[in-house]
């Protein structure tokens, strides 16, 4: 088992963008690897309990953020940090786990063979609390600034008015790193967060390419798959994108891509002709593949 190390603020390798945030810590406590200085990174938060389309979005994104050889960043909660760490991991990509409470301290519990993975697979557990210190409810907002200090840009996937992905992106405006929000159907708890960063000036991203456009890495877009639905045209493309790999009522897809249900409808069926998505019992609809 790798042991955990101390990496002072005046040592050699203490990342730069940490280095340079209001309030830097003084010290890190690590296990696993931090990478290279010049590594690209991108913190991907959320909240503990999102809806299952938010959830599977988280997913998609940390994949293939992975998948471009962007590591992904995270707090290690429940809910969409658990998910992101996951799916980097089965992408084979780099994450980090930037923990609320000691290095020995498994929070939640379920999560310990997540972040022996993480370690076992390259990345790296980072905190700067003392062993033994347990989570408690100035621990992890105060942590908040560590997830969005290691990385060029945030993205809140799903948050509730109060969740601390707000806090992170709080820090992040503060420290100057770009926040990104996906939209999402205004009627759930999870879309008020993104909701209102967008209406405080952060920028819509739904997909990885989002993302890497922003900040200048279209080159690795090339590693890639194509876009699903990228023959599809119109309003079908429309309706596709309002797609995830978790089945969602025809009426709820209508509304998600702004369309009236007919039309919807009408699109779902002629996308499900073409191979594009999928139809379950009960009107329900999922992309394939």
């Amino acid at each position: 088992m790798d042991a955990a190390w101390t990496l002072h603020r005046s040592d050699d390798g203490f990342p730069p963008r940490l280095a340079a945030i209001p309030e830097p810590p003084e010290r890190l406590r690590v296990r696993g690897s931090l990478g290279p200085p010049t590594e690209r990174r991108v913190a991907l938060v959320g909240m503990r309990h999102p809806d299952p389309y938010g959830l599977e979005l988280a997913r998609e994104i940390a994949r293939d953020l992975a998948r471009a050889g962007v590591c992904v960043v995270s707090g290690g909660a429940e809910g969409i940090d658990g998910a992101a760490h996951e799916a980097a991991l089965d992408a084979g990509g780099r994450t980090l786990a930037v923990l609320g409470t000691g290095l020995d301290v498994a929070y939640p519990a379920g999560h310990r063979p997540l972040f022996e993975r993480i370690v076992a697979s390259g990345g790296a557990l980072v905190s700067e609390y003392e062993d033994g210190q347990r989570g408690d409810r100035w621990t992890f907002p105060k942590r908040n600034r560590l997830v969005s200090g290691l990385s060029e840009a945030v993205l809140v996937v799903r948050a509730g008015e109060r969740s601390g992905a707000l806090i992170t992106a709080a820090w992040a405006r503060r420290q100057g790193v770009p926040v990104f929000a996906v939209p999402g159907d205004v009627r759930l708890e999870g879309s008020a967060g993104p909701l209102a960063l967008l209406r405080q000036g952060a920028k819509v991203a739904a997909s990885a390419r989002d993302l890497l456009e922003a900040l200048g890495l279209s080159g690795q877009l090339s590693l890639l798959p194509a876009p699903a639905g990228a023959e599809a045209g119109g309003e079908e493309a429309t309706v596709l994108a309002a797609l995830g790999r978790v089945p969602r009522h025809a009426d709820e897809v209508a509304r998600a891509a702004g369309v009236p249900p007919a039309a919807a409808l009408s699109a779902l069926l002629l996308l499900e002709l073409r191979g594009l998505c999928e139809q379950r019992p009960g009107n329900l609809f999922l992309r394939r593949a």
